[in-house]
């Protein structure tokens, strides 16, 4: 009986050990899923509200990290960019062959032109003087370099052309400026005994483009210096002589960096000291005109925009054209029409030509006799053609164009095109040009061009078009996953509250 009292209270004291176990596991467990419970709860008001506020966030954010890539500072990706464009440009040049320079003197005929070429360089560009200044703009001048690319051109630079002596007739202006008869007198004697007696000459590709030769009437002026002031502005004679390897031909550049204010990135504030072009009308001077490097990020959307050409010191405006598609990229094109030349503001002393060419005798101290214009005469007026035998104008071949990245106004695509002419006319006095016709001579043009590589527009595809679309998604998972997180959680705080459990007291 004893024993069996014994064995009565051993189970109800071990019942009751394994019951106060059972409760304290119980308790455990529950402090346990409470922590999770209000951990999950957390969680899920965290991702919910942080998705719904990061996807309605999202667009102004990612346009203000832009803007800040944007911005022109040292250092950063934008700056080694613009330091050295990370893509050669190349520039081909086309050279007119006058081919019936005698026929033209003697008779009267039409000058026949045989367009040569392309003769096609790649062009690097490097910033270099690079001054960050207090105003938010930055100062610089930019290193240029051609080098011939035989295998990408149609011709060689050994070949032969004949165009106008550019010199003879530089000098002919100069003398009808001083109008002397004794002064022509000596002239045409100097001509004779140096046996100059033709107004053109005949020169390889390369010595008209970037090598330059000498000229013997480069002798007859600096045997008339003696006798009148006169000097002409190079040693030897080329049309780009000069320019390879030189930081001169742009000058010195002074633009915005779109620190405080991106919506001048890039834009001209001064060009040699100068902010305004006082030879020009108010309207014609660079004012928000963009380097050509930069540009201001809604510029794409802008019905026309600007842009410097150093080479003419003056910007040109070009219109918004329609839209098109490089390497993937939505571009805006921007074209060059009939207005960039039609001389309302660039008109010398002596009167505007007809539209469709430009004196560059009003850039700076340039006193040559040339005009630029578009190849071929493209847009201008048909005189012009009409006057020489060759031209034949094309909008795809010969149009200037630029195409701006739709969002952020990144070039992707530039051909930049113009003709230089050299304006020749009879001076009965000078032998050597009694004969010459009155007309603007195509001497020859060029063409610059620049496609953004595949690997930059890969990286711009991205950045334009996966980033802004697909991160919004992110978000929006992340607000769906908060959302699942809570009713999860709602569910099982419920479930606890109406939770009952039974346990035995043994007392």
């Amino acid at each position: 009986m004893v024993k069996l009292y014994h064995l009565t209270m051993s189970h109800d004291i071990e019942e009751t050990e394994r019951l106060i176990t059972a409760k304290d596991e119980h308790n455990d467990s529950k402090c346990r899923g409470f922590w999770c419970q209000l951990l999950l709860s957390l969680f899920g008001i965290l991702f919910l509200f942080t998705g719904i506020i990061m996807a309605d966030l999202w667009p102004q954010i990612f346009n203000n990290i832009m803007k800040n890539k944007l911005e022109l500072e040292n250092n950063t990706l934008t700056y080694q960019y613009w330091k050295q464009i990370p893509a050669p440009l190349h520039m081909s040049v086309y050279l007119f062959n006058w081919t019936n320079p005698e026929a033209t003197l003697q008779t009267g005929d039409l000058p026949i032109l045989q367009q040569l070429g392309p003769y096609v360089f790649k062009e690097n560009r490097t910033k270099v003087n690079i001054t960050f200044n207090n105003n938010e703009t930055i100062t610089y001048m930019q290193l240029k370099s051609w080098e011939f690319e035989q295998s990408l051109s149609n011709g060689s630079l050994s070949d032969n052309v004949t165009t106008i002596n550019i010199v003879i007739n530089i000098l002919g202006e100069k003398l009808q400026a001083i109008n002397k008869h004794w002064i022509f007198v000596l002239t045409n004697y100097y001509l004779k005994l140096s046996n100059i007696n033709k107004p053109y000459i005949t020169r390889t590709a390369g010595e008209l483009i970037f090598d330059g030769y000498d000229d013997a009437l480069l002798d007859v002026v600096i045997k008339l210096k003696p006798f009148f002031p006169i000097d002409l502005p190079f040693k030897k004679v080329g049309w780009l002589y000069g320019m390879n390897m030189s930081t001169s031909s742009d000058g010195l550049i002074n633009m915005f960096t779109g620190k405080n204010n991106i919506e001048n990135v890039g834009l001209v504030h001064s060009v040699n000291y100068n902010t305004k072009l006082n030879v020009f009308k108010k309207d014609c001077s660079y004012s928000n005109a963009s380097a050509g490097d930069l540009w201001p990020e809604h510029t794409a959307m802008q019905p026309n925009m600007s842009i410097y050409i150093p080479g003419i010191c003056s910007a040109i405006t070009m219109q918004n054209n329609n839209h098109t598609f490089i390497n993937g990229l939505k571009g805006i094109e921007f074209v060059a029409g009939s207005d960039v030349f039609n001389n309302t503001c660039y008109c010398p002393s002596s009167g505007c030509p007809l539209p469709g060419v430009r004196p560059l005798s009003l850039c700076g101290d340039n006193s040559l006799p040339i005009f630029i214009s578009f190849p071929h005469f493209y847009l201008a007026d048909k005189s012009y053609r009409q006057s020489v035998v060759g031209m034949n104008p094309n909008r795809t071949l010969h149009e200037f164009k630029i195409i701006l990245e739709n969002d952020y106004s990144i070039p992707l695509k530039v051909d930049a095109r113009l003709q230089f002419n050299v304006k020749v006319k009879p001076i009965k006095d000078l032998k050597i040009l009694k004969n010459m016709p009155e007309i603007y001579l195509p001497v020859f043009w060029f063409s610059e061009s620049f496609k953004i590589p595949q690997n930059m527009s890969d990286q711009l595809l991205i950045v334009t078009n996966v980033l802004p679309i697909f991160i919004p998604y992110v978000w929006l998972i992340l607000a769906l996953a908060g959302c699942v997180m809570l009713i999860l959680s709602t569910y099982l705080w419920v479930s606890r509250k109406n939770e009952s459990f039974t346990i035995l007291d043994p007392l």
